[in-house]
């Protein structure tokens, strides 16, 4: 029973840290020569939560930061806060944070300490479900952009709808995708052996089991 309270309080802590990570994001922006949009970092935070922690912890860290905001606290982009920005006209994105994060981690599954840092075949899976993760973030964020601005009175084309939300933010995306890839493959083995230590543990008696086999095994043949 103590054993699976401390593994319970050590996902909450993870869940609780990548949260604030988060949060944190709002106020991070690198400036690009010659363009006016920064590249926000929240959105990749988000990606790392699920692909670190697994859709389920992931997705938590992530719906957590919302619930902290829609409270009163400044952790939405530029530091804004409330139920007003989330219903916002960026307002979809954040819903977007959530189900990117949530896919991803579902796509890549919960973390295991066996996993190889630096296995291609891991890493074009990586590559995948968070290319994937951050294409969803655009899939509520821009119908929801185009609902508010029609009920304002000024209706916006999906065309320009693209041009405006969309398109300028793809070479960030990019940079923060290559970014993220060997994150999520370095950190997850990592955050298992916090997260979810039995499997060590089991791994570790399988390593065991087997090295006394060979033993034995090269004993009898020597025999």
């Amino acid at each position: 029973m103590k054993e699976h309270t401390l593994r319970t309080i050590l996902r909450s802590t993870f869940t609780a840290l990548f949260a604030a990570l988060i949060c944190a994001g709002c106020f991070i922006s690198i400036p690009v020569p010659g363009s006016a949009l920064p590249i926000a970092v929240q959105n990749m935070l988000c990606m790392l939560a699920g692909g670190i922690l697994g859709g389920i912890h992931g997705a938590g860290a992530v719906g957590l930061f919302i619930i902290l905001g829609v409270m009163g606290l400044p952790v939405f982009s530029g530091g804004h806060k409330g139920f007003s920005w989330l219903a916002g006209p960026t307002g979809g994105y954040l819903w977007g944070y959530f189900i990117g994060a949530l896919l991803v981690g579902l796509i890549l599954g919960t973390p295991h300490v066996s996993e190889k840092k630096f296995s291609i075949r891991m890493w074009i899976k990586i590559a995948l479900a968070s290319l994937l993760g951050y294409a969803v973030v655009y899939a509520p964020g821009i119908p929801w952009f185009m609902h508010l601005m029609k009920g304002q009175g000024n209706p916006v084309s999906f065309e320009r709808a693209l041009r405006l939300m969309f398109i300028p933010f793809i070479p960030g995306d990019v940079i923060k995708l290559i970014a993220t890839v060997p994150l999520v493959a370095v950190l997850r083995p990592a955050a298992a052996r916090f997260l979810y230590p039995a499997e060590e543990k089991e791994l570790r008696e399988m390593l065991d089991d087997l090295k006394a086999r060979d033993g034995s095994s090269s004993a009898a043949d020597g025999n």
